[in-house]
């Protein structure tokens, strides 16, 4: 399967919602539509994972390189509408301990400017 991705803007928020599978040979594509929504100075960025199938190491790996990137910047990068498949990947590889991760796109919209309240741990989340 192949990965796609659209980009949305909530203010100074960045919206990209991934859909298809996140694995070895997609995970180019994630990073570079990741590094251009940086490299145009956005900052606060949230990855919507509800339609993603497959996620695997690579995914997650990209998905942390980003995270560091965009820290270094001041901002953050947060996910949004995890599914199993994700959960499960993100805990496997211990990241869920490193991303705020929100149950809805407005929830992780709105922690931008209302601070880290409602965020939740993957790890904590039970489904």
């Amino acid at each position: 399967m192949r990965v796609e991705f659209e980009s949305v803007q909530h203010n100074n928020v960045s919206v990209l919602k991934v859909s298809g599978d996140l694995d070895t040979s997609t995970s180019k594509f994630l990073k570079k539509a990741l590094t251009e929504l940086i490299e145009e100075r956005h900052y606060n960025i949230v990855v919507d994972l509800q339609k993603v199938v497959q996620i695997n190491y690579m995914g997650v790996g990209t998905l942390l390189e980003r995270l560091r990137q965009v820290r270094k910047f001041r901002g953050d990068l947060k996910l949004a509408r995890l599914n199993r498949i994700t959960c499960k990947a993100l805990s496997m590889v211990g990241a869920s301990k490193v991303f705020e991760t929100y149950e809805t796109e407005a929830g992780a919209i709105e922690s931008f400017t209302a601070g880290k309240e409602g965020a939740n741990i993957v790890g904590a989340q039970t489904r």
